[in-house]
């Protein structure tokens, strides 16, 4: 087996930190407002909308909305005609469609830019494509701990305050668990 040069393994932890770098430090900011959730709580806006229905169906229903920017899945106006309710949450807003004697309500939420990175650190309300980034960007990161690691053990000058600071790092996690 042919030994792994410090030079490719430098590339590889640079480049895959580079790939990185702007998913983490959305992650590490988030991870600040989520902490300190009152000081960064933004306040929610709120519109609520009535919309009077020749007859309750999906067409009108469908066209009502179409004129207001509003699309909704064929199944999603469905749910709405046969459930009188329906709710779509995305990240930092929210809506929620009412229909109630032939007048559909639709009230619109946002929580605001903090709120919508916040769900996006949390994968609340993402699409799978987020959830293939998130992970995706959690392996890399992986390989970026590990490669610094390898390369700090591989420093015979500065081996013993490396592996301090890992051990410190180490239980320091451990501890905090709690």
């Amino acid at each position: 087996m042919k030994k792994i040069k410090n030079k490719h393994l430098r590339k590889l932890h640079i480049y895959s930190s580079l790939c990185c770098c702007t998913l983490l430090l959305a992650f590490s900011l988030t991870g600040i407002t989520l902490n300190h959730r009152t000081v960064f709580e933004g306040v929610p806006k709120y519109t609520v909308n009535e919309y009077k229905l020749n007859a309750v169906s999906s067409a009108n229903i469908d066209t009502l909305l179409s004129r207001h920017q509003i699309s909704l899945s064929a199944d999603e106006i469905n749910s709405l005609v046969l459930m009188h309710e329906l709710s779509i949450p995305t990240p930092g807003k929210r809506l929620e469609l009412y229909l109630k004697d032939s007048t559909l309500f639709v009230e619109v939420s946002d929580f605001g830019f903090i709120s919508r990175l916040n769900e996006l650190h949390q994968g609340r309300h993402t699409s799978h494509v987020w959830t293939v980034i998130s992970d995706t960007t959690a392996i890399v990161l992986i390989l970026i701990s590990v490669t610094g690691i390898w390369l700090s053990f591989r420093n015979n000058k500065h081996r013993r305050q490396y592996l301090y600071f890992i051990s410190f790092s180490l239980i320091s996690f451990v501890l905090f668990m709690e």
